[in-house]
């Protein structure tokens, strides 16, 4: 009776099913976990960018602002340029200007979608693990339950013949006394 229970117990032992699937999930768990780190680590290289873009701007604008105020003295001073093309020079820095502010603005829009982008990635590839994980919890569940199943019946079995075993060892062994006594 024990070997059979044991090999009744080998065959519905699902303790190697659960803990080969929990290595497979811990595994898969890791790359997407390195594939978020990567993810951020593109975002904090794009933010890196975004702020060394506003810098080049900023510095770009104070040259052009420097640039039309010399503009703007040697006007003043009546210098060796005429005033027409003082002012040519001037309108040109003007729209040299607008079009790095445009530039940087553009910049800024298409860094901002490529940030969003990026996030609604790792937030699809989390929510995606998340529901693959759930998915295989479910069917794990599922298949311990089937187990069970199986494994109830046989146990009602051998609770039942164990009790009648022990009641034919207490008749026994009561049998076995009351001949002793007389």
């Amino acid at each position: 009776m024990d070997s059979f229970m044991d090999k009744l117990a080998e065959k519905f032992a699902p303790t190697e099913a659960i803990k080969a699937n929990s290595e497979a999930d811990a595994r898969q768990l890791e790359a997407y976990k390195e594939r978020v780190s990567e993810l951020e680590k593109a975002v904090s290289d794009m933010r890196r960018l975004s702020l060394k873009c506003v810098e080049t701007n900023e510095a770009t604008g104070q040259l052009v602002q420097g640039a039309i105020e010399k503009i703007e003295e040697v006007k003043g001073e009546g210098g060796s340029y005429s005033e027409a093309d003082l002012d040519k020079i001037l309108s040109e820095l003007e729209n040299l200007k607008t079009s790095v502010n445009d530039a940087f603005k553009n910049a800024q829009e298409e860094t901002h979608k490529e940030n969003v982008r990026v996030y609604r990635n790792v937030q699809a590839a989390v929510v995606e693990e998340l529901k693959q994980q759930s998915e295989a919890i479910a069917l794990q569940h599922m298949h311990i339950e089937r187990k069970m199943k199986g494994i109830k019946p046989c146990a009602i079995i051998a609770l039942v013949f164990g009790g009648i075993t022990m009641v034919a060892m207490i008749g026994c062994l009561v049998s076995l006394i009351l001949m002793m006594g007389l």
